[in-house]
């Protein structure tokens, strides 16, 4: 199936989400750490995976602060060659053969404050059924690598809830409105406000759409072209019609809801109404 409008505006709200977090916010930090050698029996039998005790790492390179993040392109015992991938979302590299390799493999990267997932699973059971992993960047340091496809946390999970078209001009042109749901999981107070209070003053903003396609991010978790600017992906795309955040609400549990949940996580939720102007008939 070729892409539709849903998979393009979630393609184009991540991006903006994780950039306005990031950038907003400074909500990274960079780490330098140790990888180790792990196995993972979703990669070809000729690859090799190395995996830091953090994910995700940053790797948008329009972001800056007090201090810039450090996006990665290579590591002491290998190199940003054509036979070593590095997995921004899982917080690896994976040498796929030929290639002389340490096993002591040692680099400095940006770790994000929050991981940012896509979903399809509801509020309810994001939070009472799923057994997250906790960043090592804020517990013990000692363990020899994240399981690559563990969902870890404090991470912010988004997810497109509702969808409704209403007639805006004659010709068959429909205003569209999506209530888009961010479900944030935090180890701090702190954090959890900061992240509210971040996107509650986003309503009225706006963002690119940007295709499907122009996921900076290959299957592995690598970066096309071996950089990603978020700004000027976006900028790419600034003349067309853009999707506008029309309404923001932001919540969270009461303390002593919070104070049942395992681990003493902290937990909130923004709901974004985004709309744009379409014409899904013609």
């Amino acid at each position: 199936m070729k892409p539709q409008y849903k998979h393009e505006l979630m393609t184009s709200f991540m991006l903006w989400f994780d950039h306005e977090l990031l950038q907003e916010g400074e909500a990274y930090s960079n780490k330098t750490g140790q990888l180790y050698n792990k196995s993972d029996s979703r990669l070809p039998n000729s690859y090799s995976s190395f995996q830091s005790n953090y994910k995700q790492w940053v790797n948008d390179s329009s972001v800056s602060g007090s201090t810039n993040p450090v996006i990665p392109t290579q590591f002491m015992g290998s190199g940003r060659a054509d036979n070593f991938i590095f997995d921004f979302e899982n917080g690896r590299i994976i040498e796929t053969g030929g290639a002389s390799i340490s096993t002591d493999i040692t680099g400095t990267f940006a770790v994000k404050d929050f991981n940012i997932y896509l979903t399809n699973e509801t509020e309810e059971d994001l939070i009472l059924e799923n057994k997250f992993q906790i960043n090592s960047r804020y517990g013990d340091l000692s363990i020899s690598g994240i399981d690559a496809y563990d969902q870890v946390v404090p991470a912010i999970f988004l997810n497109s809830e509702y969808m409704r078209n209403e007639g805006f001009a004659f010709g068959g042109e429909e205003k569209t409105t999506n209530t888009i749901k961010a479900v944030v999981i935090s180890d701090s107070e702190y954090q959890l406000d900061g992240a509210l209070s971040i996107f509650a003053d986003t309503a009225r903003k706006t963002f690119s759409k940007i295709p499907f396609s122009d996921h900076p991010s290959t299957e592995y978790g690598d970066i096309k072209g071996g950089a990603y600017n978020y700004l000027t992906l976006a900028n790419t795309y600034s003349n067309g019609v853009p999707y506008s955040i029309e309404d923001v609400t932001v919540s969270k549990f009461s303390e002593r809801a919070q104070n049942k949940l395992p681990g003493n996580l902290k937990i909130g939720f923004i709901d974004f109404d985004v709309s744009t102007n379409r014409f899904p008939r013609s």
